[in-house]
């Protein structure tokens, strides 16, 4: 009889500690202090992982490695004619005229490659960009494509003027440049650099992106 008191004296013992830790724990979480007292055990168990956060040098250095997307071809074929000077008959007895067709390339872009910490704002959610202006970065002609198509001379001509087809090149060139213009390829390649850089800026999780 002695041992089977013992047990239950030992049972209404625990049962007491056990209502106890219960009493705490309940106050302990009353009192929002109960995170603050656990041990952090195994790869921080209570703990958020902190936000990441992309800033305003990195999206430039992206930018930056986005200058080729930025570029627009133009190819256009013309046609120009050149003579040579003097009066109406020194052109005829001693004159030359040259006809050349010529085919060329215009690249247009914006150099993102210059583009500032300071041309990019980071602000929340959003991303504002100040882009430099296009430009024309090269206007060539294609070799292949480009030739001398006529050549007339004054019977009295016997030397030929080379700077004349020079000058014909040289016209080509410009013309080639100016309808590349006119069929608006600055405001094209200004477009694909947005475009471009807002696929990139998006993709860091960014929301908005708005061009100045």
């Amino acid at each position: 009889m002695g041992k089977k008191g013992g047990g239950f004296g030992t049972t209404l013992v625990l049962a007491f500690v056990i209502v106890l830790l219960g009493v705490g724990l309940g106050v302990a979480i009353s009192t929002q202090s109960f995170m603050q007292r656990v041990p952090v055990v195994g790869p921080l168990l209570f703990e958020e992982e902190p936000a990441q956060t992309t800033t305003g040098p990195v999206v430039v250095e992206g930018i930056q490695d986005l200058n080729q997307l930025a570029t627009v071809r133009w190819r256009e074929s013309v046609i120009v004619t050149r003579e040579s000077g003097g009066t109406e008959l020194e052109q005829i007895l001693s004159g030359e005229k040259v006809l050349l067709v010529a085919a060329g390339d215009v690249e247009a872009g914006v150099d993102l490659e210059s583009l500032g910490r300071d041309d990019v704002k980071v602000e929340g959610e959003t991303v504002t960009i100040r882009l430099p202006e296009p430009e024309i970065l090269s206007v060539s002609l294609d070799e292949e494509a480009t030739g001398v198509y006529d050549r007339d001379f004054g019977p009295l001509n016997l030397r030929p003027d080379d700077d004349l087809v020079e000058q014909a090149r040289a016209r080509a060139v410009d013309r080639i440049e100016g309808a590349a213009r006119d069929e608006e390829i600055l405001a094209q390649a200004e477009q694909n650099a947005e475009n471009g850089i807002r696929a990139f800026v998006t993709s860091l999780g960014f929301e908005k992106v708005n061009f100045e």
